[in-house]
C-alpha cells in the first residue's frame, strides 16, 4: 500500500459534528473502545465539562441508548510547570466509561456517543469469537511528547556496508511524523486489536505527553482507537515523572504517572491483593488466542541482577520474580491458557534477549541500571506452559530472538519447545543501533545489521530500520489446524532524487514466523 502525503492526513474512523454550530469540543479525549469479551466492550471518553454523555449502539438486536457517570480525573492534572496550557486544558476534566454488554461476537456495532450536544460517531467489531481469525498488531515505544514533531529527527546509526551519503546523519522525519505513518499503516490493516508494549509517552508524569498520545488515537491527529481497542503495557517511560521538578523516578512521580495511565484503560482485573497493583498486569482472551500483559516495571531484590530498574525504589510497582504475587499469577493464567487457547502471546517492555543499551548484563561496563536481562526469571515458565512468542520493546529496535528449551507441560512429544521474542521499539521514537562489542547469541534478525540501506544517491531504495509494528495473524489453515503468521512491518519512507519524502508504503522486512498448532 502507497499512501501519499496530503494535507488531510490520515483517514478517520470516526466522524462528528457539533448540534447548533461551531464551538469549542467537549471532548478532551474522543471517545475509544476498550476492553472488548465476546459479548461486550467499554467506550470512553473524556470530557472538559461533567455533563453525563449518552451513548447509542446500533447494530444485531436493534437500537440500545446508555448514559454515563461522569468521573473527576484528579490524575489528569498538568503540573505547574508544565507550559503551553490553557485554562480551559488546566481545569480538571472528566472521564466517562460505558459497558456495553448483550452484544454478539463475530458482529459488528455503530455507535454514536453525545456530550454538551456534540455527537461522536464509530463503530466497533467484529467482537471475539473462537472459530474466528484474528489480526493484531504490536510496537512499542512511542514515547509521544509535543516537541516531537519540533526537535529535528532521531539520529540514524549507520550500518556496515550501506552506501549511504555521508551527510545522511539523521532520519528522514521527524518522530511526528514516523509515528502518525506507522498508526496509518496499522489502521489500513484494520487489525482486531492493538499491542503497545511500554513506553507509550516520554513522561508518565508529564500530561502533555498523554495528550500528545490521544491526539494522535482519539483526537485531532487520528482516531484508530474508536473502533480498535489498545492493550498497553506499562514501560519504564510510564513510571518516570519527567525530569527535574517533575520528579524523575522517585517513588511519589513514578506512582502519580502510573495513576494517568490505569485511568486511560480499562483491562480485566487481576484480583490482586494489593489494590494498586490492579490494572498493571492482566489475561486477555480473544477467541482462539490468549494475550498475557505482565508488568516489569521493577524487580526485587532492588539494585541486583534481578531489577529492571535501579532508578526507581519504592513505587507501588509490583515484583514480578519467582515467588512473587504476580509471578503466581502469571503461572497460574499460563496453565489455563494452555488448556483453552490455540496460541499463547506475552507482553511487556523490558526486553530480555537484546543488542542496545539495555541489554547490556548488569556489572559490565555500559549497564544502563534498566536491563531487561532481569526478566530472563519467568523465561522457564514461559517454556514450560508453550508461550509461543513474547512482545518487548525498551531497546528501541527491531530485533527477533529465539530460545529453545524443555518441550511443554503435558506435551507427550520430546520435541524442545522454542519461544520467538520480539524487540519491537520501533513504534515512533529512537531507531538505535546495536551496542558496538556486544552480542545477543540468541539473535536471529536485526533491522539495523540484516535489512541492508540501498541508496541510487540521495534515494532510498530498500532496507534501512523504520518506525513499523509485527502484525500476527492466526487462522484455521488447509491441514485443519491452526497458523499464526508474524510478520516484521515497516512504514517505508519513499524518497525523490532530492531525498525528499514524498509518500509512505507498507514493506515486511525478511523472516517472517509461521506457528502451527
Amino acid at each position: 500500500m502507497i499512501r501519499f502525503l496530503s494535507a488531510l492526513g490520515c483517514f478517520w474512523v470516526a466522524s462528528y459534528c457539533c448540534l447548533g454550530g461551531e464551538k469549542e469540543s467537549a471532548f478532551r479525549v474522543l471517545p475509544y473502545v476498550q476492553n472488548p469479551a465476546s459479548d461486550s466492550i467499554t467506550i470512553k471518553w473524556i470530557s472538559y465539562d461533567n455533563q453525563t454523555g449518552k451513548v447509542r449502539i446500533s447494530g444485531d438486536g436493534g437500537d440500545r441508548e446508555f448514559e454515563s457517570t461522569p468521573m473527576l480525573a484528579t490524575s489528569l492534572a498538568y503540573h505547574p510547570s508544565e507550559s503551553n496550557v490553557t485554562d480551559r486544558q488546566r481545569a480538571l476534566p472528566y472521564v466517562h466509561s460505558v459497558r456495553v454488554s448483550e452484544l454478539v461476537s463475530g458482529k459488528v456495532y455503530q455507535y454514536a456517543v453525545t456530550q454538551s450536544n456534540e455527537v461522536v460517531s464509530s463503530s466497533f467489531g467484529p467482537l471475539p469469537a473462537d472459530s474466528e481469525s484474528v489480526r493484531f498488531i504490536v510496537f512499542a515505544d512511542s514515547e509521544t511528547e509535543p516537541e516531537s514533531s519540533t526537535l529535528d529527527p532521531v539520529d540514524w546509526p549507520k550500518p556496515v556496508g550501506s552506501n549511504r551519503p555521508a551527510d545522511i546523519k539523521k532520519y528522514l522525519a521527524d518522530q511526528t511524523t514516523g509515528f502518525r505513518e506507522n498508526l496509518s499503516v496499522v489502521e489500513s490493516r484494520k487489525p482486531n486489536f492493538l499491542c503497545i508494549s511500554g513506553d507509550l509517552v516520554e513522561a508518565g508524569g508529564e500530561q502533555r505527553d498523554w495528550d500528545e498520545l490521544w491526539s494522535h488515537l482519539a483526537g485531532e491527529r487520528g482516531k484508530l482507537a474508536s473502533g480498535i481497542p489498545i492493550f498497553p503495557a506499562l514501560g519504564n517511560h510510564e513510571n518516570y515523572g519527567g525530569p527535574g521538578v517533575f520528579g524523575g523516578y522517585s517513588a511519589d512521580a513514578a506512582n502519580a504517572a502510573v495513576d494517568k495511565y490505569l485511568t486511560y484503560f480499562d483491562v480485566p482485573s487481576n484480583s490482586a491483593a494489593n489494590l494498586k497493583h490492579r490494572g498493571r498486569y492482566y489475561r486477555i482472551d480473544y477467541g482462539p488466542i490468549t494475550l498475557i500483559t505482565v508488568d516489569s516495571s521493577d524487580g526485587g531484590p532492588e539494585n541486583t541482577i534481578s531489577d529492571t530498574n535501579h532508578n526507581l525504589t519504592g513505587s507501588n510497582a509490583p515484583d514480578f520474580n519467582p515467588g512473587s504475587e504476580q509471578y503466581r499469577w502469571l503461572e497460574a493464567e499460563l496453565a489455563d491458557a494452555q488448556t483453552r487457547s490455540r496460541f499463547t502471546f506475552v507482553q511487556f517492555h523490558h526486553t530480555p534477549y537484546g543488542s542496545g543499551p539495555h541489554s547490556v548484563p548488569f556489572g559490565r561496563e555500559g549497564f544502563s541500571g534498566q536491563s531487561g536481562i532481569a526478566m530472563r526469571s519467568i523465561v522457564p515458565l514461559l517454556m514450560r506452559y508453550g508461550v509461543d512468542a513474547v512482545f518487548s520493546g525498551h531497546d528501541e529496535m527491531l530485533e527477533k530472538s529465539q530460545l529453545e528449551g524443555k518441550e511443554r507441560i503435558n506435551d507427550s512429544s520430546e520435541k524442545p519447545h522454542s519461544i520467538v521474542f520480539y524487540d519491537v521499539g520501533i513504534g515512533g521514537d529512537g531507531l538505535r543501533g546495536p551496542v558496538p562489542n556486544f552480542d545477543n547469541p540468541s539473535r536471529v534478525f536485526l533491522a539495523h545489521d540484516d535489512a541492508m540501506e540501498v541508496w541510487n544517491g540521495k534515494q532510498l531504495i530498500s532496507g534501512g530500520k523504520h518506525y513499523g509494528h509485527l502484525e500476527v495473524n492466526v487462522f484455521p489453515n488447509a491441514n485443519g489446524r491452526w497458523s499464526a503468521n508474524i510478520d516484521m512491518v515497516h512504514a517505508f519512507p519513499l524518497t525523490n532524487e532530492d531525498g525528499k519524502v514524498i509518500g509512505w508504503e507498507r514493506r515486511l522486512y525478511p523472516g517472517s514466523v509461521s506457528l502451527e498448532q
